[in-house]
């Protein structure tokens, strides 16, 4: 009996160690695989699937500034288009992404367009005023009004990775979403788009 123990308890240990060993080589296998599916060009994650459409419409929104009172962002005929730029103090791609706003700040004509940053109301005030002084948002030309948005605003407008910009009409209709950090492509096409709207 004792012997038939022994050999029990020798044989679990090892029977344990053999089926360990198969999960490991299957795991080791599975991610090679997905190795060489992402050096293939595999898939990739889109962001654009769940984003505001050319053609959408969004409503206006009361939000916070920074200093915690009410600010309207609302669409009228006044004949400005509205830029929203949506970040994250957090987000490194922001960080790469804030020379290209700030330029767009320093240079886009105040009297067709009006710019307003967005920031989750979940995100802490102090880290997004010092993530935007150290963009120098609050320096440039049309220095940047920051709001933030509560969940069911961000969801109204789709705003889920960060930064995006979405050029809006007077009507509150969509006619650009870019999301993501712009590359030089991007940044053309940002122009054209913003000399298009007279």
């Amino acid at each position: 009996m004792t012997e038939r123990r022994s050999s029990l308890q020798i044989a679990l240990p090892v029977g344990l160690i053999l089926i360990l060993g198969i999960i490991n080589v299957l795991l080791v296998r599975q991610n090679l695989g997905l190795r060489k599916q992402l050096a293939a060009g595999g898939r990739t994650l889109d962001l654009t699937t769940n984003v505001l459409k050319p053609g959408d419409v969004v409503a206006a929104v009361t939000a916070t500034d920074l200093d915690g009172r009410p600010y309207q962002l609302k669409y009228q005929k006044d004949g400005r288009h509205r830029l929203l730029l949506f970040f994250s103090p957090n987000c490194p791609y922001c960080e790469q992404q804030s020379p290209l706003w700030r330029d767009l700040l320093n240079n886009v004509d105040k009297d067709r367009f009006t710019i307003v940053g967005v920031v989750s109301d979940r995100e802490d005030r102090q880290l997004v005023a010092a993530h935007a002084e150290g963009a120098g948002y609050f320096k440039a030309k049309m220095p940047l009004p920051i709001v933030f948005f509560d969940n069911e605003s961000l969801g109204n407008y789709k705003l889920t990775a960060t930064p995006t910009t979405l050029l809006i009409d007077e009507d509150g209709k969509v006619e650009h979403a870019w999301v993501g950090k712009w590359d030089e492509s991007r940044v053309m096409e940002v122009a054209a788009a913003l000399k298009q709207e007279n």
